[in-house]
C-alpha cells in the first residue's frame, strides 16, 4: 500500500468519524420525544354517564335542601347554611350540564368552560372554608371589611387557573403539537405567583383556624361546628392530595402541573375518584346542615344548644331573639 492509499483511508476514517460525532450531537440535543394521546370510546362513555348521574344527584339535592330551608327566614340561617345554597348551586355547574358539547360541537369553548366551571367551583370552596373559619367568630359581617380581602385572595388563584387551562386547550385544539412549557416562556412567572398565592392562602387558612379553635373550644355549639367542619374539610384535602400525588407522582413541581388541574383525565380511576369525593363532600353537609322535620318545634323549644341551634343564626345564637322572647310568652299564657 502506498502513501496515497494511506492518506485516503486515513481521511475516510476521519471523516466517518466526525459524521459519527455529529450524529450523535444532533440525536442528544434534538431528540423529538413523540406522545400519542388517544380517547377510548367506552372511557367517554363511562364519564358521560356518570357526569350525567351526579348532575342530576346534584340538582336533586339542592332542590331538596332549598325546600327544607324555606320554612324559616333566611335570618334564621346559620352561616353553613346560607354557604350551602351557593355551594349546592355551583356544584351543578360544576358536574358541568353542557359537557356533552365537548362531542357535539368541532370548537373548543364547551372544554375551555368545563374548565372554567371547574376552577370556579374549586375557588368557591376555598372562599367557604374561609368564610366559615372567620365568620364563626363574628357576628357582624360586612362586605369590605369582611369577604372583600378574601375574594380578591382566591381571585388570583382562580385567574390564574382559568388563563393557563383556557390558553393550553384553546392552543392545543387550533395545533396538536404545541407544548405549553415550550411555547410560552412566561409561563415560569405564573406558576411562581400561582403557587405564592396559594401558600399565602394555606397561611391564612391555618391562621384563622387556630384563632376559632382557640377562642371557642370552651363553646359547646360552636366547638361541635368548628370539629364537624375541620374534620370533613381535613378529609377532603388529605384524600384530594393523595389523589393529586398519584395522578402527577413529581410532575407536580413542573410548569405543566396547574393547567393539568382543569383538564381531561386520564383514566376512570381518577375522574370518578375526584368527582365522586367533591360531591359526596356537599352532599353530606347539605344533610348534616339541613333543618331536621321537628326543627319547628326546636326553634320554640331550644334546651339542646349542640343540637337545635343548627337552625339559629349567630346573632340569637350569642344575644337571643326577641322573636323567640314574644312566641314563648305567648304560648305559656
Amino acid at each position: 500500500m502506498n502513501r496515497r492509499s494511506i492518506v485516503v483511508v486515513l481521511m475516510v476514517v476521519i471523516i466517518r468519524w466526525i459524521f459519527d460525532c455529529w450524529l450523535l450531537m444532533l440525536k442528544a440535543c434534538c431528540e423529538a420525544v413523540i406522545v400519542l394521546n388517544t380517547f377510548n370510546p367506552k372511557f367517554t362513555e363511562f364519564e358521560l354517564a356518570f357526569r350525567f348521574f351526579f348532575l342530576i344527584c346534584a340538582i336533586v339535592t339542592t332542590c331538596l335542601f332549598t325546600k327544607s330551608m324555606r320554612r324559616f327566614s333566611i335570618l334564621d340561617w346559620s352561616l353553613e347554611q346560607r354557604w350551602m345554597i351557593f355551594l349546592l348551586i355551583f356544584l351543578v355547574f360544576y358536574n358541568d350540564p353542557f359537557y356533552p358539547l365537548t362531542f357535539l360541537v368541532d370548537s373548543s369553548f364547551p372544554s375551555i368552560l368545563d374548565g372554567v366551571l371547574q376552577a370556579t367551583f374549586l375557588c368557591t370552596l376555598l372562599l367557604f372554608w374561609l368564610s366559615v373559619y372567620h365568620g364563626i367568630r363574628q357576628n357582624v359581617r360586612r362586605f369590605i371589611p369582611f369577604y372583600l380581602p378574601k375574594i380578591i385572595l382566591v381571585s388570583f388563584l382562580w385567574i390564574f387557573s382559568v388563563v393557563l387551562s383556557s390558553v393550553r386547550i384553546g392552543q392545543e385544539f387550533r395545533d396538536p403539537m404545541y407544548n405549553m412549557t415550550i411555547d410560552i416562556r412566561q409561563f415560569t412567572t405564573f406558576r411562581i405567583i400561582f403557587y405564592i398565592v396559594g401558600i399565602v392562602y394555606i397561611l391564612y387558612l391555618l391562621f384563622l383556624i387556630i384563632r376559632a379553635f382557640g377562642e371557642l373550644r370552651n363553646m359547646p355549639y360552636f366547638d361541635v361546628r368548628l370539629k364537624f367542619t375541620t374534620l370533613l374539610m381535613l378529609c377532603v384535602v388529605s384524600i384530594s392530595i393523595i389523589i393529586t400525588t398519584l395522578r402527577f407522582g413529581s410532575g407536580i413541581i413542573e410548569e405543566n402541573f396547574v393547567p393539568e388541574l382543569a383538564s381531561r383525565y386520564k383514566n376512570s380511576v381518577e375522574f370518578l375518584s375526584f368527582y365522586s369525593l367533591i360531591n359526596l363532600y356537599l352532599y353530606t353537609m347539605a344533610y348534616v346542615y339541613s333543618p331536621a322535620k321537628n326543627a319547628a318545634v326546636d326553634s320554640l323549644f331550644r334546651d339542646n344548644p349542640t343540637f337545635s341551634m343548627i337552625n339559629d343564626s349567630d346573632e340569637e345564637v350569642v344575644y337571643g331573639s326577641d322573636h323567640e322572647v314574644s312566641r314563648l310568652t305567648s304560648i305559656e299564657r
